[in-house]
């Protein structure tokens, strides 16, 4: 059966009666069709398509003429979203914004327009509501050196409403949106119980003890030592209940499935038009994962803003809040080992079989689960910073004397240094591993030609320039230029507009990309053949077809993050029939307290743990995809990390409580991946 048609058998959701234009009263003058797409009113509703995802396509609605959207009596913006194929899945965003696009600003992130979405990924004829949590200025603006939302909305001055698929990647040719939108209104009452206080006194310290947000509840938040120590208990209780998933063996593989060639180590191979990984054992894999798998990750700098927390502030400034409710919960300091032995528990009993980048070092030397490394993390000698760079650009000049005995030899290196790196080159555990995360491939070519005179990488594109021009005259007819030496252009930091240079610098990036995938991938086989090289965990799917051939050729995996509702459109054709792992995604939300939700946010925990089904499902039903891994494993701080992001995205909280909407969501997955892989639908569906 066609992957195209398995997903329709997934469970769709409840459909719910609905009215066109109820609760904001709209009329069909307000809907603007935008780029290329179409719509078509009914009675009750209005239709939504578009072949394509580019230049915001989807539906505008605008308020009446020379009025804004008043929605500060509302606790939701809500419409009810049905997709009308019946064999695709699809996705949307809503989005709504207010204030003004500065005039000398192109930036989608610094602009003074403030703008918030939501989204949802929906199966074939599966109607579910899409809800936007509105974060009204009037209730979350913080008291002069505070902090609360990081962007709180003028809710009775709305621009617009707007539905379109954020972060466009899929190919044109099939209908990517076929939907009917009804009943857009607003639900429920604005939050008042998260009222913000002008008052310093009541306002200030506004996080606990424990690292949570002081002025509002919900369900598993922690008031008490003893709280942490019964819901331990009381998750204990429940680990040693739970086992893994009946079809799955030792590694997580497909016990009972087909049996491969069994080499000790992970492999990938293509079965039936789909690809899987292969274990140590020969059966066939398919990776869920979760990344950054650590004790304590990112804590909080208070000296700065010592007002903030209730409590000492630490000698050392640091509250890293992760470790201190950890040994409150194991009632001592020396809880590593007994933490460790939770969390391959937990890994199994949540349905994930695959130990994603960026875990601890401790934790990779002792669990029972397959994992992932990172090499680019572990070695000073090749980070980008460890010998000259590309210009101003973050990346390597692949070009430079050291880069191929550096990067050539990364896993010899960092493996005579790490312990844990030693242990995975003969360990069947260790999947394979990462050289480098989200790398800027779109700024080679600016890095090359603002580069100085010496810089390695634009003295190889002057000398291919010369191999092909012969004469600096005959460049400058092509190119448009006016350089009177070939040392002119090693000193010129401008870059060329004409479509001649595009084609050279086109080449040349080919030629860098692929030396510097080539070298990658020697860095690994060279020490260890049997290992995988899974990529550079690319940004999303906007690559250069250039970039992907490349990446085909020298990569086991290719490794992409990317933060959207649904991955199932992803054009087969980038990966040139190479299997892809997902490293990155997550859905986020404000109802656990936090300021900052995710890069792909959703209403609420039900609603995380549906998208999070909905993107597996998405993911297991393509023949590209071998795995998705989630990021990450605990919420980022309330305040932040280092770069500013505090996002609500864990398996668990900052208590290491976990989410039971997001376990029991994984668990599922997991107990059905190779049935939905392998189209043997034989129990319900995931819902």
């Amino acid at each position: 059966m066609r992957y195209t048609k398995i997903i329709a058998m997934f469970m769709a959701g409840t459909a719910v009666a609905a009215a066109y234009g109820e609760g904001l009263n709209l009329s069909p003058g307000q809907y603007e069709a935008r780029y290329r797409a179409k719509i078509q009113h009914e009675q009750n509703a209005v239709l939504l398509t578009s072949k394509t995802a580019e230049w915001d396509a989807g539906l505008r609605i605008n308020p009446p003429k020379g009025k804004k959207f008043d929605f500060s009596g509302g606790k939701y913006l809500a419409v009810d979203v049905e997709n009308l194929s019946s064999d695709r899945q699809m996705r949307l965003t809503m989005h709504i914004s207010s204030g003004a696009r500065g005039k000398s600003s192109n930036s989608h992130v610094e602009l003074p327009l403030r703008e918030i979405n939501t989204g949802i990924g929906l199966n074939p004829g599966e109607k579910r509501t899409m809800r936007l949590y509105l974060p009204h200025a009037a209730l979350f603006t913080p008291p002069k050196g505070g902090r609360n939302f990081k962007r709180p909305l003028e809710t009775s001055q709305i621009n617009s409403i707007e539905f379109k698929m954020q972060w466009p990647f899929e190919p044109e040719g099939k209908t990517l949106l076929n939907c009917r939108l009804s009943n857009i209104r607003l639900e429920g009452k604005p939050d008042m119980n998260r009222k913000v206080s002008q008052d310093d006194k009541n306002y200030f310290p506004f996080i606990d003890r424990y690292g949570q947000y002081k002025h509002c509840d919900w369900p598993e938040k922690i008031h008490n030592d003893e709280d942490l120590k019964k819901n331990h208990a009381k998750e204990l209780a429940e680990l040693n209940k739970t086992p893994s998933p009946a079809e799955w063996n030792r590694f997580g593989g497909w016990k009972n499935g087909p049996k491969m060639k069994a080499t000790g180590n992970f492999y990938v191979t293509k079965h039936k038009g789909k690809w899987f990984f292969v274990d140590p054992e020969g059966c066939l894999f398919w990776s869920l994962g979760i990344d950054v798998l650590r004790h304590t990750s990112d804590a909080v700098n208070a000296r700065r803003h010592p007002t903030w927390f209730e409590g000492k502030i630490p000698a050392s400034g640091m509250f890293d809040f992760n470790a201190m409710n950890l040994e409150k919960k194991y009632g001592k300091k020396d809880y590593l080992d007994e933490f460790h032995a939770v969390l391959d528990q937990r890994l199994r009993a949540w349905g994930i079989n695959s130990v994603g980048n960026w875990a601890s070092g401790t934790f990779l030397q002792k669990t029972r689960t397959p994992y992932t490394l990172s090499l680019g993390e572990r070695s000073s000698n090749v980070s980008r910073h460890g010998f000259p760079g590309l210009g101003k650009v973050n990346f390597y000049d692949v070009f430079s004397p050291d880069f191929e005995e550096k990067m050539g030899n990364i896993l010899r290196d960092v493996s005579e240094r790490d312990a844990v790196v030693k242990k995975s080159l003969t360990d069947p555990l260790c999947i394979g591993y990462f050289i480098d995360n989200e790398l800027r491939f779109g700024d080679i070519i600016k890095g090359v030609m603002q580069g100085g005179p010496n810089q390695a990488a634009k003295q190889e594109f002057i000398g291919d320039l010369r191999g092909k021009y012969t004469d600096i005259q005959k460049l400058n007819q092509a190119w448009n230029t006016r350089y009177e030496t070939w040392d002119d252009l090693a000193v010129s930091n401008q870059i060329p507009r004409s479509g001649e240079f595009r084609k050279d610098a086109r080449r040349f990036e080919e030629k860098f990309v692929d030396r510097y995938f080539r070298i990658c991938r020697k860095g690994i086989k060279s020490i260890a053949p049997d290992r995988l090289y899974l990529g550079c965990r690319f940004v999303g799917f906007r690559q250069g077809q250039h970039i992907w051939n490349s990446a085909a050729k020298y990569c086991d995996v290719i490794s992409v993050n990317t933060y959207c509702n649904s991955i199932y459109n992803a054009n087969t054709g980038d990966f040139r029939d190479r299997p892809v792992l997902i490293g990155e995604f997550h859905f986020g939300t404000y109802d656990r307290g936090m300021f900052s939700n995710s890069l792909a946010p959703v209403a609420d925990q039900k609603e995380r743990a549906v998208s999070f089904t909905r993107y597996v499902q998405g993911a297991l039903v393509h023949p590209n995809f071998i795995g998705v891994h989630w990021f990450q494993f605990r919420d980022q701080p309330l305040t932040g990390r280092w770069d500013g992001e505090g996002y609500q995205i864990g398996f668990t909280d900052v208590a290491d409580t976990p989410y039971p909407e997001m376990t029991r969501a994984a668990r599922e997955a997991g107990e059905n991946l190779y049935h939905y892989r392998t189209n043997g639908i034989l129990k319900n569906s995931m819902k």
